[in-house]
């Protein structure tokens, strides 16, 4: 059941929360220095996700340039992103930098967590992704025709799982592709994992039948024909996948 705040934020500020969600992936921290000898990156959520995943490219490309001379990695999922953060605050520490996004934005903003992401100061925008839908490769839906006419015999059997907060990005997008799909923004039955990896997970393992999530995060599983993917939040299609219709 979506609370009356998050209830606004959906029915009222579709457009201008898959904007921000375009602004991508930062990295956080209390302060930045131009070379380190040694840099600390906290993940706030478990591995193989979209947040692991781009910590540990950024750190790659900080040691191959010399920015950064030894990195160390830290999974901490857990509180929406709050576990991370108040390590991040309380370490104290300028060498400890931070991924974050669009989600933690909206739990720090929802109260879900004390901490602010007014609290960090953002060192660069790191990605900028399209959000797809995608489905197991053995599941019936090939198309959104299909998911169309499975949400009108039964909205609450189509489970959408996303690897973000209700009100976060994934969410954002389920709530569009309903809306574009003629039905009620906030009738879709969304789950939220703690982060992009879990939510890959339920989907292999048939807990929910879509998920919601970012075309980087899916692609390498699509190609290995673990998944499927419907289509993708561009407005055309991309050149990388001429192929991949659009939602």
């Amino acid at each position: 059941m979506l609370n009356r705040p998050l209830d606004q934020l959906l029915s009222r500020s579709l457009s201008q929360l898959t904007r921000l969600s375009l602004c991508g992936m930062l990295i956080m921290c209390a302060s930045a220095h131009a070379r380190v000898d040694a840099l600390h990156i906290l993940i706030p959520g478990s591995a193989g996700g979209g947040w692991d995943l781009t910590a540990r490219g950024v750190g790659e490309a900080l040691t191959r340039s010399g920015i950064a001379r030894r990195l160390s990695y830290e999974n901490l999922a857990g509180g929406g992103g709050g576990r991370a953060i108040a390590t991040l605050i309380e370490s104290g520490d300028h060498n400890t930098i931070m991924v974050n996004s669009t989600p933690i934005v909206m739990r720090a903003l929802r109260g879900i967590f004390p901490q602010s992401f007014r609290d960090l100061a953002p060192v660069a925008s790191v990605i900028g992704d399209y959000s797809v839908i995608a489905v197991r490769r053995e599941s019936a839906y090939t198309h959104l025709d299909q998911v169309k006419a499975a949400i009108a015999r039964d909205p609450r059997a189509v489970a959408i799982g996303g690897g973000s907060v209700s009100g976060g990005t994934d969410h954002i997008v389920a709530a569009m592709l309903y809306r574009g799909l003629g039905f009620e923004p906030r009738s879709v039955k969304y789950i939220p994992y703690d982060a992009g990896g879990k939510a890959m997970a339920g989907l292999l393992s048939g807990e929910v039948q879509i998920l919601s999530s970012g075309y980087g995060e899916v692609i390498d599983l699509a190609q290995q024909e673990w998944v499927r993917i419907i289509c993708i939040a561009a407005r055309e299609r991309i050149p990388g996948a001429p192929d991949l219709p659009t939602c």
